[in-house]
């Protein structure tokens, strides 16, 4: 599927479900495109890589690295989905 077509599926998910997440487990961990905000036409997609953190003690903790933060026009999720694709995100997890 080409980028506009995700973008458009995408953003239809994300305008309808303030709890859509969209996630990959990649190597280092998972990368995860989510959406901050409750308004159906004003709200923040992020693209975040969280990452699995053993400690001294053995213990292991997630920490999480936004990689990219954009509003909700078609182009600016468009963004976030060529970003999540380039870091190692599947097509799958968005359609």
């Amino acid at each position: 599927m080409d980028l506009e077509k995700l973008a458009i599926k995408a953003k239809d998910l994300l305008d309808n479900d303030p709890d859509a997440i969209f996630e990959t487990d990649i190597e280092e961990g998972r990368l995860l495109i989510c959406r901050t905000g409750i308004d159906k036409d004003d709200y923040r997609v992020s693209l975040e890589k969280q990452i699995e953190i053993e400690d001294e003690d053995g213990n292991f903790d997630e920490e999480c690295e936004e990689i990219s933060e954009s509003g909700s026009t078609l182009e600016e999720i468009g963004e976030i989905i060529e970003y999540y694709l380039e870091e190692g995100g599947k097509e799958e997890s968005i359609i």
